[in-house]
């Protein structure tokens, strides 16, 4: 059984600055290893459920949280972590939403290359250096805003603000071409855009990601209770539509992000933490993980470091976030025989997707 939960979560709003990241763990788990760590942590002894954000505020809490990061069982056999910088996904989604948008319709494939890596990537370096900060914030907000709230007025600020920074006297040539590969998707933001209320949530993409992990390092497909997730909840059709693909299993995308297609993943369900002790660990590992990557100067700062340094939260490779030279370099000479948005497209009949413009 794979237990997932979530934490950092505020759905589609990218540019939460007290929440800079959004993270899901997954504890894959028996029944008889539940009752080993159960027994092992004094879990009864302890009367309560587990929610890392109450516990690492206290002595006895962390005391806790020390048995249960430190129990063998605990690795990375058996806890499989991601996450995503929101500010990150941001330009990622500027991307695939409307530059990619523009290109397929158009008969080009942007993610061969890795194209859309380096265009996100660049525009958003360029931003965050760029020395009018609340000009790029104004861009941020009103490229979230249109997408979370489509309509003729959010367009038009969106497209408007993208002028006002490709022509700002502090935009570097560089950055300029870059942006300039937004204006020309206007034509296309029926095509782009969706008024379904998750449709930038983080939450889809990275227990995808996950499930495709668990099935390489397992060749099994588990069982999936997650926590009672709005966005999750949303989406469960579609992962199941995913699931239930009537097609031969077929290996999809490029070089080491090769997944498969139908899902492998089994039954999926919504469970409730306090009935579900796998979850309540999810939990646990989760807002570690958030815990220790959002910047803090308080009197938690020592503990922090503590959890930083423990191996399980080091190293996550499913991320959505800035990615490294040598990746983009890498995944620059990956070819797929199978092209993942091909194959779903040709296969769409068997996908419960529902999208519809609001403009």
């Amino acid at each position: 059984m794979l237990y997932f939960d979530e934490s950092g979560y505020t759905g589609p709003d990218l540019v939460n600055s007290k929440q800079p990241y959004f993270s899901l763990a997954s504890i894959r788990i028996t029944d008889e290893e539940i009752a080993q760590i159960k027994k092992d942590i004094g879990y009864c002894e302890w009367g309560k459920e587990l929610h890392f954000k109450s516990m690492y505020k206290s002595y006895q809490g962390q005391k806790m949280l020390d048995k249960i990061f430190n129990h063998p069982l605990m690795d990375n056999y058996h806890v499989l972590l991601s996450f995503a910088y929101k500010r990150y996904c941001i330009y990622a989604n500027i991307v695939n939403i409307l530059v990619e948008t523009m290109y397929h319709i158009n008969g080009i494939n942007l993610y061969e290359g890795a194209k859309n890596l380096i265009l996100a990537n660049g525009l958003y370096c360029f931003a965050i250096l760029h020395p009018n900060k609340d000009l790029v914030a104004e861009f941020e907000n009103n490229f979230v805003g249109m997408v979370r709230n489509p309509s003729v007025e959010s367009v038009a600020n969106f497209y408007r603000t993208t002028d006002k920074l490709r022509y700002d006297a502090d935009t570097r040539e560089e950055f300029f071409e870059m942006l300039s590969e937004i204006p020309p998707t206007m034509i296309y933001i029926k095509n782009a855009l969706s008024n379904k209320k998750f449709y930038i949530d983080l939450t889809i993409p990275l227990f995808s990601e996950s499930i495709q992990e668990w099935y390489k390092r397992t060749k099994e497909k588990e069982n999936v209770l997650f926590d009672s997730s709005e966005p999750f909840f949303a989406n469960i059709e579609f992962m199941e539509s995913l699931r239930d693909m009537e097609v031969p299993e077929t290996v999809v995308g490029y070089g080491k992000g090769k997944h498969v297609y139908p899902l492998p993943v089994g039954n999926i369900k919504i469970a409730k933490s306090h009935e579900e002790f796998g979850i309540q660990l999810a939990d646990v590992f989760a807002s570690a993980l958030c815990f220790a990557l959002t910047p803090r100067n308080d009197k938690f700062v020592k503990y922090q470091d503590k959890i930083k340094s423990l191996p399980i939260f080091q190293n996550i490779k499913i991320n959505i976030a800035p990615a490294t030279n040598d990746f983009i370099e890498e995944r620059m000479k990956e070819t797929a025989e199978i092209d993942p948005l091909d194959f779903l497209c040709e296969h769409n009949d068997c996908i419960n997707i529902n999208k519809s413009s609001n403009i």
